[in-house]
């Protein structure tokens, strides 16, 4: 696992650029060559509403999806209600003719995911309800090849159990980036911010149709979304990447300063808790994306695993979508006092000061996403809905993550990362990983 092991790093392009460019190449892609499929899927979202049907939306596989799009969110309408307690068989339960589903393919009820095939979506066709896609790394689709996946999940595709397909542009296997020491599999995930394009941009055509009572087919307002998303991509790309190499400077130099201490310096991540059942712990969109995720870092952890053990040597990484939540605030407060390096990202940009969150970091990354809450005016709604505050967080944590394992790269040290345990081979290979891991603590 160690990068020495395998001769010289590679120079190159830093891996934050080599991201970004791809993050926005599939937010392009969707705004190029989706909006069409966006449109016709939500007017059949609307018929269905309009003639008393219901809507559901199960977009909740993968660690962001869980919490991304919850109840709470600043800006979320809950026109395509996302089932927070991932309960999604009462919904299954609940659909007839002339219901709607908005998944993201693989189910959540599956008794033994090892042996019998992820069937979720074609629940809720049995029961005549109009379903639709958003393609996603956990589920076999036209870009899986042959073989990827272990057999069970190779049986079954998206397009096989679903009316309508939207391609969300990310990649089959999650990750995006090639390291020397890794050639198993690409790492820094996709997936998440992939599918939530898809998903906020068709709330916004949604929501412009509600407005309208149909008279406006909503492309347009997922157009403006998805512009204002990269709009805000370009503004982190502008504004903060300095800031995020300088940090990822100063991670680098943490962890290998203290790796051989007898406690290894930790990433540890804090959000302030979402609406939705737990995953092991979890319950935020960045703890959750950060913690055990397909082509994500072993070094992250949970905040709240590890607070009564918080060292100085630590690194604490908080992830908000609004500038001063009080939770998140006291977290970064105990940290400063313990003596740990302590990060922030979130919309800072309108919030100045005293008693916000980046008062009380050592650096505050802005996602340029506003004050967090929507950023789309629509008629028929009291307040702006669509957020992007989620999706730059999660491209800040991603860039973070890329921009320090170049710089552990760049000296010979590539960090452990997770591979997609669908994936042929993955278990064998996160076992050898993970042991490496606790040896050398990244």
């Amino acid at each position: 696992m160690n990068g020495s092991s395998v001769g010289p790093p590679l120079a190159g392009v830093p891996y934050m650029d080599l991201f970004q460019t791809q993050i926005e190449g599939i937010a392009r892609h969707i705004r190029d060559t989706q909006i069409p499929g966006i449109r016709e899927a939500m007017k059949i979202a609307y018929e269905c509403r309009a003639a008393g049907g219901r809507l559901f939306s199960h977009v909740l596989v993968g660690h962001f999806a869980m919490f991304a799009a919850s109840p709470g969110v600043p800006g979320q309408p809950s026109v395509l209600p996302q089932r927070a307690d991932r309960n999604i068989s009462a919904d299954y339960n609940r659909m007839k003719p002339g219901d709607f589903l908005l998944t993201n393919g693989a189910s959540l009820i599956n008794p033994d995911k090892g042996t019998i095939p992820d069937v979720g979506p074609d629940e809720a066709r049995a029961r005549g309800a109009y379903t639709v896609g958003i393609t996603c790394s956990y589920a076999r689709f036209y870009k899986t090849p042959v073989g990827a996946f272990v057999p069970v999940k190779m049986l079954t595709s998206l397009e096989q159990i679903c009316d309508r397909v939207l391609d969300s542009g990310c990649t089959w296997s999650c990750g995006v980036i090639s390291t020397p020491a890794i050639p198993q599999f690409k790492i820094i995930s996709s997936s998440g911010l992939s599918q939530f394009l898809v998903y906020w941009a068709c709330t916004a055509a949604l929501c412009r149709q509600i407005g309208t009572e149909g008279a406006d087919d909503g492309a347009g307002a997922a157009a403006e979304y998805l512009d204002r998303a990269l709009e805000s991509f370009a503004l982190i790309r502008e504004h903060e990447f300095e800031l995020i190499d300088r940090v990822a400077r100063a991670w680098t130099d943490r962890v290998l300063l203290f790796a051989g201490a007898a406690t290894h310096p930790r990433i540890l991540v804090y959000g302030h808790p979402q609406v939705g059942k737990p995953y092991e712990g979890t319950q935020n969109m960045f703890v959750n994306e950060a913690y055990e995720t397909a082509a994500g870092s072993m070094i992250m952890q949970p905040y709240d695993l590890y607070k009564s053990q918080l060292q100085p040597s630590d690194i604490v990484l908080i992830g908000a979508i609004s500038p001063a939540d009080s939770d998140e605030i006291q977290v970064a407060r105990y940290a400063q006092q313990i003596g740990a390096m302590v990060v922030a990202f979130g919309p800072f940009a309108e919030r100045e000061g005293a008693g916000t969150l980046r008062d009380y970091v050592d650096a505050a990354i802005d996602t340029h996403s506003g004050d967090g809450a929507g950023i789309l005016d629509i008629p028929g709604f009291a307040e702006p809905v669509c957020p992007t505050s989620g999706l730059s967080g999660n491209l800040v944590l991603w860039l973070l993550t890329a921009q320090w394992t170049y710089h552990m790269v760049q000296r010979g040290q590539t960090p452990n990362f997770w591979q997609n345990y669908w994936e042929v081979g993955a278990h064998e290979y996160d076992d050898r990983a993970q042991a490496d891991f606790l040896e050398r603590g990244y």
